[in-house]
């Protein structure tokens, strides 16, 4: 069975980042195949989902990850050290993402900060 494969999903982004990482810190020099062929895997996952994403405002792709992932705004806001009520109110277009939320999110979730960060019509 082979050790790595095409990544489906942000857990498996996530574990492959993470794991990329370490390999880096641990000796890039003995684990550079292995390096080599996590920053491909990671590199075209993001590709995907950049180009799924490019329609969505970044509401909708913060809507998007959160219901894909089955994160609730309470789970996320402990994640990043904001409060539930700011990002419930992210998600329903009565506040606009501030540019820390926007660094916030795009480490939490490995995207560009440009993902969360362009400019969107709020709905009424």
């Amino acid at each position: 069975m082979m050790k790595y494969k095409k990544i489906a999903d942000f857990g498996q982004y996530n574990k492959y980042c993470n794991r990329h990482e370490e390999l880096v810190m641990e000796d890039p020099d003995i684990y550079i195949d292995e390096i080599e062929l996590l920053a491909i895997l990671i590199d075209e996952f993001d590709r995907r989902e950049n180009e799924f994403k490019s329609d969505l405002n970044p509401v909708e792709i913060l809507n998007s990850i959160l219901d894909e992932e089955n994160i609730t705004n309470a789970e996320l806001a402990k994640e990043i050290g904001t409060s539930r009520q700011l990002i419930s109110e992210n998600r329903r277009y009565r506040r606009n993402i501030s540019k820390d939320i926007v660094m916030k999110l795009s480490d939490r979730f490995k995207m560009r900060p440009e993902a969360f960060s362009r400019p969107y019509t709020q709905h009424a």
